[in-house]
């Protein structure tokens, strides 16, 4: 499959999850955006992710192609990053498995895992955004 810039043709956004503590002593969630990126769904047949995935680890997986980037290498093993796509599949995501490609214009092919929380963010005073993500 040959992947170029025409693929990249949806934009997600990349945060940090953390936690404020409000005035009353109680603490919430937040969803700091780092930054914006493109990217462009990616389809396998049946037999490429039958051969290199087993059925339970597809479930509620979703596999993006983006430009390579050091932070998605990253979140590979710090879940406190997140990835949040918009509609149709608006929600949030950790980077289950990544395949990166460090050369120059190079494309990570990335696997997303649902985190069960929705892309529904509220801003707060302080510039963060906060989400109903546990």
């Amino acid at each position: 499959m040959k992947i170029g810039l025409e693929r990249l043709r949806y934009k997600a956004s990349f945060n940090k999850q953390g936690y404020e503590e409000l005035p009353n002593g109680t603490t919430i969630d937040t969803n700091e955006k780092l930054f914006d990126f493109w990217f462009g769904y990616y389809k396998q047949s049946l037999s490429q992710s039958v051969s290199s995935n087993a059925f339970n680890f597809l479930k509620d997986k979703l596999t993006i192609i983006t430009k390579h980037n050091d932070y998605f290498v990253q979140a590979i093993n710090d879940t406190s990053y997140t990835i949040t796509l918009p509609a149709p599949n608006a929600n949030t995501y950790h980077v289950a498995s990544i395949n990166p490609d460090y050369e120059i214009n190079g494309y990570d092919t990335i696997v997303l895992s649902a985190t069960g929380g929705t892309s529904d963010n509220t801003s707060t005073s302080t510039g963060t955004t906060t989400s109903n993500v546990s």
